[in-house]
């Protein structure tokens, strides 16, 4: 895989950005937890010093360049990696408290930038049929983890699964048929590929206007900038519910069977018929309480109570599950652990081999649309941070009884109250289900280019065929669709389908351009990853990041297989 000396560099100053925000985790002394203004120094460097960094860079890099440039379709390409379920895992990575969760951020920001400095897909040769498959696997899984959010979502606000994923299949698969960008002859007039980016872009940008909108929403609402919100969480003694807690006033409903540790004397209230089991230490207990009955626990007690019950927490008590402080919210005292470092490895390695093997461009793109989808990328992924930061600031606890993905966004819903908020719950409905169509367009794309798609008859003027993208891809959307009305962990199944295409497309592409070599690397990936991602359970404790991360096993063992098989045929061909 040949790249100009430019990118070259430019891919290397945006891994080592990277690579820094790694390093701070496990140096002595701890200096990322060092605030400047309030806020860690680690949170200042992945959150603004790095995308700045990485921005020039990029834009620089792409001026000095000398290769011909002119696609466009840079910001409609990027909806591959601006879908709601990698928004929501920044979000709620951040809104959560994770260790690395700053690692994170700046690794979906930076991802997106070493894909569109890479090399443009070359259509004069199909990759190997494996690399082929696995890509459009890994299209599959990243379609079932956004099911599976909206699923989530939806049910946070009582919508059966069902129905989601009905609409957001019908939705999906509407667009897919209106923006067909193929016919056979004779079928009426098609939408040109130039068309199809436009379409894609503007439904890109509209759904990108109303996610930020949504974020400065909540701004507006409770009237603080996000680094004053993370500075007054940072300096919280614990994190308790407040008096405007949606769980003190009016109560919420868990969507799934919860166990909840308590660190403090604390009073539930029913708010619904439920049964309450508490494992106290020593002895277990069980109560069916009705509404307005209340039960009382103690420290080092733990309650279980079955999906569907609904209840009230105690204002100023501490929230269960959430962090034991603010400090710790902000700078964990495991973030230094070398457990800790090998999963942000294993994050960052997947996202950004993941995005290269998704976002590769078509052609190349002018210094104009990278700058697009650059600042595009970094507006909605900040946009995504200020959001987790505003719901541990405002209601913390969301995330009790629901996937933390989902929880990030009820925040606008729950700061603000009435019949606004209902509004609210609409206009995030709308943006997600924009921000799923943009994505369903782009991975169409990628299905495309991964099938190296040649029109026949180009020019020998024989009658063209019809693509098969778009039935496989309403495949997927169906079969996506159908799986997300099992519950599942939307996160994993994202990291899921980027680490499969990172493992079989992009390291075998790394190690060499041979045809044969590739297949044996790709071959080699997908197997590892398979046996990992089924097995990996089995693991040690010590090794369960192979198991949450198979790419990062998967990914460099596929490389030394193709390159092993490079260097092999190049010494049998000089002999």
């Amino acid at each position: 895989m040949s790249i100009a000396a430019p990118r070259r560099v430019g891919i290397a100053g945006l891994l080592g950005l990277l690579t820094g925000a790694i390093i701070l985790l496990p140096v002595p002394g701890n200096p990322g937890a060092l605030r400047l203004a309030g806020v860690g120094l680690l949170w200042w460097y992945a959150a603004l010093a790095a995308p700045l960094a990485a921005i020039l860079l990029v834009i620089v890099v792409r001026r000095a360049s000398a290769e011909v440039e002119s696609g466009q379709a840079g910001a409609a390409a990027i909806a591959v990696w601006t879908s709601p379920v990698v928004l929501a895992l920044v979000a709620a990575r951040v809104f959560t408290g994770a260790p690395e969760a700053p690692t994170i951020t700046l690794a979906v920001l930076v991802a997106p930038l070493v894909a569109l400095l890479g090399p443009a897909a070359n259509g004069k040769r199909r990759p190997n049929v494996v690399a082929a498959l696995a890509i459009s696997g890994g299209v599959g899984l990243v379609l079932w983890a956004n099911f599976l959010l909206l699923a989530d979502v939806a049910g946070l606000f009582g919508v059966p699964r069902w129905v989601t994923s009905i609409v957001a299949a019908g939705v999906t698969l509407l667009v897919v048929s209106l923006l067909r960008g193929d016919s056979v002859v004779g079928a009426g007039p098609r939408l040109v590929p130039a068309t199809l980016g436009s379409i894609g872009r503007s439904l890109l940008y509209m759904s990108g206007l109303g996610f930020v909108a949504l974020v400065a929403i909540v701004a507006v609402a409770l009237a603080v900038s996000p680094w004053d919100a993370w500075r007054d969480i940072a300096s919280r003694p614990a994190l308790t519910f407040d008096a405007r807690n949606p769980w003190v006033t009016d109560g919420r409903t868990l969507a799934a069977l919860t166990t909840l540790e308590f660190t403090e004397a604390h009073r539930v209230t029913a708010l619904n018929l439920a049964t309450y089991r508490v494992f106290e230490p020593g002895r277990f207990r069980e109560w069916q309480l009705r509404a307005g009955e209340s039960l009382s626990l103690r420290a080092g007690d733990h309650l279980v109570i079955d999906a569907g019950a609904r209840l009230r927490f105690e204002a100023g008590k501490r929230v269960p599950g959430a962090a034991a402080s603010g400090v710790a919210w902000a700078d964990p005292p495991e973030r230094s652990s070398l457990s800790t470092v090998a999963h942000a490895l294993g994050a960052a390695l997947t996202l950004v081999a993941g995005a290269v093997a998704l976002l590769r461009p078509a052609q190349a793109l002018t210094v104009r649309a990278v700058s697009t989808a650059s600042g595009l990328v970094v507006a909605l992924v900040l946009g995504a941070l200020c959001l987790g930061v505003y719901g541990a600031y405002s209601a913390p606890g969301l995330f009790i009884g629901s996937p933390a993905l989902a929880a990030v966004f009820d925040v606008p819903a729950a700061v603000v109250p009435g019949a606004a908020g209902s509004a609210i719950v609409v206009l995030s409905a709308l943006v997600l289900l924009l921000l799923f169509s943009a994505t369903v367009l782009a991975l169409r794309g990628v299905l495309g280019r991964a099938w190296g798609e040649v029109r026949a008859g180009r020019s020998s003027g024989t009658q063209p065929r019809r693509s098969v993208r778009d039935p496989a891809m309403a495949f997927l959307v169906v079969a996506a669709s159908l799986a997300s009305l099992w519950p599942g962990d939307a996160s994993r199944a994202l990291m899921a389908g980027l680490g499969l295409a990172a493992s079989a497309a992009v390291a075998p592409r790394l190690a060499g351009d041979r045809p044969r070599a590739g297949l044996a690397g790709s071959l080699v990936g997908v197997i590892a990853f398979a046996g990992l991602a089924i097995l990996g359970r089995r693991l040690p404790a010590w090794a369960d990041v192979v198991w949450t991360y198979p790419a990062l096993a998967a990914a460099p063992l596929a490389w030394v297989v193709a390159r092993a098989e490079t260097v092999r045929r190049a010494r049998r061909a000089l002999q």
